[in-house]
């Protein structure tokens, strides 16, 4: 399951590539015009990324109490995705994007550091960068803002992506509390 929600996540991350090239080249599908299959490919896109958010909940639970450092990375990966978009519209053959495409995904899938979902921005989630008091650097995705002072950063309501990622879930079950 957690390998089938990594491919979810870097297909997730690098799925512009093609929804823009696809655009760019003014494919359709059967009788369905281009703008409105682009539509269709970014609510499949959206749809897709809020199952992932569904997914997260079977993972382990885990905690922060506290760190060093913390800054937020949502800009960071701005070029990366400004890149994607002149990647995608600059290759002009079939074959040789597919093979562009299978290379990104493959090297976000590996890498397990790019799960920049730049949709989760639009469900009102940021990405932060996080020393922890224990010395190490992890990656957080979570809703709204983080605390003003890194060292009153805490919460019991992550879910941990791989050993230096993690997603902070809030929902239906804090309302409560």
């Amino acid at each position: 399951m957690n390998f089938i929600f990594k491919l979810l996540l870097a297909f997730n991350a690098t799925s512009w590539m093609g929804i823009i090239y696809v655009i760019k080249n003014g494919w359709t599908f059967w009788i369905i015009p281009v703008w409105f299959l682009g539509l269709l490919l970014i609510g499949c896109s959206i749809a897709l990324s809020a199952l992932s958010l569904l997914i997260t909940k079977k993972f382990k639970k885990d905690t922060l109490k506290g760190c060093k450092e913390l800054s937020l990375a949502d800009g960071d990966f701005l070029p990366i995705y400004l890149g994607y978009f002149f990647v995608s519209i600059s290759v002009s053959e079939h074959l040789t994007m597919l093979f562009v495409f299978v290379i990104v995904f493959v090297f976000t899938l590996v890498s397990q550091t790019q799960y920049f979902n730049p949709i989760f921005l639009l469900f009102g989630y940021h990405y932060y960068n996080i020393l922890t008091e224990s010395g190490t650097r992890i990656f957080l995705i979570k809703k709204g803002s983080v605390a003003r002072k890194a060292s009153e950063l805490s919460t019991d309501t992550l879910y941990r992506i791989n050993d230096t990622t993690f997603i902070e879930l809030t929902g239906r079950k804090n309302k409560n509390g």
